[in-house]
């Protein structure tokens, strides 16, 4: 917390009950909205959006923005396009940066500066916005997701700055955690349906947090010493969770489970199990 000198410990647990209070949810989507819902009561914001970059960084793809400027934005869509690419923390090729800081606009065009800017002049005037930090929350399978939080007449403190860094960085683990189930959840009702459709799994929170866990490491290719040592069991103890969960889907061994789950990480269908002698 050494970084985060200026934030009282009573302000950092309220923003971990928070995000943590989202960590149940079923999509990165559903966090999404979730958490457009509740920025305002965190951050004093005049405008706050989460952006959905994708992860090369070369575009962006969707973005969600508070509702006192959702219809003045939206209409603003396609000359947006056309001029992010003057934003001071774009043009100084910084924004890849944000995955490591938070980015204040002004280190890059002071405020008077900005008003010049063809952004300014054909976008953020529109939502009084003349001041902006953004950071980046987590870098997940199908986008980057960046926060911004802009302000009409003051800049932001370094206090500021600290207390976004931490709110980023909580929602990136939240996102990360989000995603994990969902794929680990499509992934298992593949599984169930290529193998046997009447077994009806359903959701993959019928596995137990545990056996879940084991296999979401599986489906990363990693190693069955290495994930015992991470979860802190023994190799046997793990390799009797793989047991009940290959008898689950009505597999014989080990390779048939490994088979079925490269299919599923590489092609998205998995192909015949494979027979193990």
């Amino acid at each position: 917390m050494s970084f985060f000198r200026d934030i009282t410990t009573a302000r950092a647990r309220s923003i971990d009950r928070t995000m943590m209070s989202m960590a149940r949810l079923e999509t990165v989507d559903e966090l999404e909205c979730r958490f457009m819902e509740i920025a305002g009561r965190i951050l004093p914001a005049d405008c706050f959006c989460w952006n959905n970059w994708s992860r090369d960084m070369s575009h962006l793809q969707t973005f969600s923005i508070n509702d006192n400027y959702s219809e003045c934005f939206n209409g603003l869509l396609d000359v947006f396009a056309d001029v992010v690419g003057s934003h001071p923390v774009i043009a100084a090729g910084k924004l890849g940066d944000t995955v490591r800081e938070v980015m204040r606009m002004s280190d890059f065009e002071t405020a008077s500066r900005f008003r010049e800017n063809p952004l300014f002049r054909e976008v953020y005037r529109h939502l009084d916005s003349h001041y902006q930090i953004s950071f980046t929350a987590s870098v997940l399978y199908d986008r980057r997701l960046v926060l911004t939080w802009n302000r009409r007449s003051l800049d932001f403190t370094d206090q500021d700055v600290q207390v976004f860094q931490y709110l980023g960085m909580r929602l990136g683990m939240v996102s990360r955690r989000v995603e994990e189930r969902q794929m680990l959840d499509a992934a298992w009702k593949g599984l169930c349906g290529f193998i046997d459709p009447r077994l009806g799994a359903g959701s993959v929170e019928s596995l137990g947090e545990q056996d879940g866990r084991v296999l979401a490491e599986l489906l990363k290719s990693r190693p069955r010493d290495r994930i015992a040592s991470e979860m802190g069991v023994r190799r046997d103890s793990l390799d009797k969770r793989l047991g009940a969960i290959r008898e689950r889907l009505g597999l014989e061994n080990h390779h048939q489970l490994l088979s079925a789950l490269a299919a599923l990480r590489d092609t998205g269908k998995p192909e015949t199990p494979v027979s193990e002698n």
